[in-house]
């Protein structure tokens, strides 16, 4: 089963990172320069409510720092999203700087 993970933004839009789990992160070895292949399922409120379904496949790049993987920008402006909700994604492949991948199973 791919991991499921639900966080707030961090950053100002549409420019939004979010974090993996650091033991995905480490036992998957994700650094920067690799790719997150993953599933923006949902996006919340603070109460839990969804305000938008999203279910759209996204390729998040881990840039600038190791553990930080940002969405495309183009998404969150094209969502309309203000960056205080709460984001859900399904991690399903990490794609290395080689072009090999690997897929995400915490389990």
């Amino acid at each position: 089963m791919p991991e499921k993970i639900t966080q707030r933004a961090r950053n100002f839009p549409p420019n939004l990172y979010f974090n993996i789990p650091f033991r995905t992160k480490s036992k998957y070895r994700v650094e920067r320069g690799d790719v997150l292949l993953c599933t923006l399922d949902r996006v919340e409120d603070s109460s839990g409510n969804m305000l938008v379904n999203v279910g759209r496949e996204i390729e998040c790049p881990v840039a600038k720092r190791d553990g930080r993987f940002y969405v495309p920008p183009e998404l969150i402006a094209g969502l309309n999203l203000i960056g205080v909700e709460y984001y859900a994604f399904t991690l399903r492949k990490v794609r290395r700087k080689d072009g090999s991948e690997e897929d995400l199973y915490p389990g």
